[in-house]
């Protein structure tokens, strides 16, 4: 169980990392949506740093949280969780994830549940 826990927490952070790095190409291939809001995650400075937290948390998830080891478990879930409340908190497009016929942070979403379930499995 706790190798399909960490495979899911390490496809999780591949999300999250392709959701980074494909945001400037999304930027430029959506200008109906608010250009606004997706400049500002095509940034260079918010997709290093998504970037950089996603090769983080792949390797916490391959070396400590596939030993066992507690606080990878935790310090893992601390960071899903920030990001959730951060992106819940500063995009508007997540308050409208539920509804399938709009746009909104579905990627990221997805990649919030899969770490979830994922850090359950491999507790």
């Amino acid at each position: 169980m706790r190798k399909a826990g960490v495979l899911l927490v390490v496809a999780a952070y591949v999300l999250l990392l392709y959701t980074s790095l494909a945001a400037p190409a999304y930027a430029q291939t959506h200008p109906q949506l608010n250009p606004a809001l997706l400049a500002e995650y095509a940034r260079p400075w918010p997709v290093a740093l998504a970037g950089a937290l996603g090769v983080a948390g792949i390797m916490l998830a391959l070396v400590p949280l596939c030993r066992g080891e507690r606080w990878a478990l935790w310090t893992s879930l601390a960071v899903w969780i920030i990001l959730l409340l951060v992106r819940v908190a500063t995009d508007p497009r997540c308050q409208v994830v539920l509804d399938r016929h709009q746009h909104g942070c579905h990627t990221f979403m997805m990649a919030v549940v899969l770490a979830l379930v994922g850090l359950i499995l491999a507790r």
